[in-house]
């Protein structure tokens, strides 16, 4: 079994204690020690870190590699082949694995099938690219998301639980870890319907009740108090944005803190309002002034989930031209400024929480004995300056599974 020592590092464990001066060992996909000062001699190849910060692999907590567009290649969103989905995501995937991020929960997917596959293809090591927790489509009343498409809101339709049910069946079929709905509709696609609920509450309680039978998470896209409490209620895993909660959906989220996630995604918020006009999007006066609004609205939802102790991911919906993958680490840096993290608490979010939310406590996202080695060496200590990690440049060492996948660090 191959052996690798880093030493003389500045060592973040990912609990969110104060980094300390010292060493860690790997032995095939596993940590094996980590100590402070000097590393004993050892039989190992050996990475001397010259005082940079190693840090647990990051976690991005809401991922779309199927969008494709990353900091070197924009990729419009397109109705595409499953063979071309595939080939699109394993670039963004090798985009993300080089922005430090060693995993990644998606949030919804544009081909599960090739989704499936690209994550087959990392875990193997055919391709390079981030263990993936994989997800559905993303569900609308109409059916799969794509640009274009229209929120005409549950009240224009008659309810329709089979269908969703099936859809959660075939989903689950299909081998994925979560199914995503749609609670509410997309302002930068449709504008104004942010705040349109787009399923009747039967339907949503009939495709938990199948998801909870077959054994896959629930994914809530929920931007109003009542898709909130209809996600909480109804026992879904994940919710993203959130961005209109009221003191009773705060309420309601806290209540269950434990069991579920939320991911506030402050990357496209901020995004939509300073790039996304150039590119056609919230660019009319109107959705204009909805986004800065929704600003504030994501900077005081930010704020209150942190004071109640409910488990927040990053993770913006990054891979759109506006906002590509490879700017991941923004969400980290809005953590601290929207929401008053300080630096620690956000890396925490990025590794120890993430690992929670990959099903891995204990295994990933932390640097101790026994948990998967899954590295980042970063120049800097980001648990004081958390924008060092904007810069891959910074990123010294990516480490996953056990394999180097970057090193730019002097070896003996």
């Amino acid at each position: 079994m191959e052996r690798m020592l880093i030493d003389n590092a500045r060592i973040f464990d990912g609990s969110g204690a104060a980094p300390y001066a010292g060493h860690a060992i790997v032995e095939g996909s596993r940590i094996s020690a980590v100590g402070r000062g000097p590393a004993p001699p050892v039989d190992a190849q050996r990475i001397d870190a010259a005082g940079a910060t190693l840090i647990p692999g990051l976690i991005d907590g809401h991922t779309h590699l199927g969008f494709g567009s990353t900091t070197r290649q924009v990729i419009k969103p397109a109705h595409r082949r499953p063979e071309e989905d595939a080939l699109v995501m394993a670039q963004a995937g090798r985009a993300l694995l080089d922005s430090g991020y060693t995993s990644a929960y998606s949030g919804g997917s544009s081909a599960p099938a090739a989704e499936l596959a690209v994550r087959q293809a990392f875990a193997n090591g055919w391709l390079a690219g981030p263990r993936l927790s994989t997800c559905s489509f993303e569900m609308t009343p109409g059916g799969a998301f794509a640009p274009g498409v229209r929120f005409t809101g549950a009240g224009a339709r008659a309810s329709a639980p089979d269908a969703c049910v099936r859809f959660v069946e075939e989903m689950a079929a299909a081998g994925v870890d979560s199914v995503k709905f749609l609670l509410n509709g997309i302002s930068a696609f449709d504008p104004g319907s942010n705040l349109g609920e787009q399923f009747h509450v039967g339907e949503i309680e009939a495709a938990a009740a199948a998801a909870h039978r077959l054994g896959v998470a629930l994914t809530a896209h929920a931007y109003t108090p009542a898709a909130i409490g209809l996600a909480v209620r109804t026992g879904f895993r994940v919710l993203y944005h959130c961005n209109y909660a009221d003191e009773a959906a705060l309420d309601a989220l806290e209540a269950r803190k434990n069991d579920l996630f939320v991911g506030p995604a402050p990357g496209i918020v901020e995004a939509d309002l300073t790039a996304g006009p150039g590119f056609g999007i919230m660019a009319s006066p109107a959705q204009r002034e909805e986004q800065a609004q929704l600003v504030e609205r994501c900077k005081h939802v930010g704020r209150e989930l942190r004071r109640r102790g409910i488990r927040v991911v990053p993770g913006g919906d990054y891979g759109f031209p506006w906002n590509p993958i490879g700017r991941n680490a923004r969400d980290l840096t809005l953590f601290v400024e929207w929401f008053g993290y300080t630096a620690a608490e956000a890396l925490v979010c990025a590794t120890c929480t993430g690992g929670e939310l990959m099903g891995l406590p204990g295994e990933l996202g932390v640097l101790t004995p026994g948990a998967l080695a899954d590295l980042v060496l970063v120049d800097g200590d980001p648990a004081l300056d958390i924008r060092c990690l904007e810069n891959a440049d910074n990123l010294r060492l990516i480490v996953k599974d056990g394999r180097i996948h970057k090193n730019t660090v002097v070896t003996r």
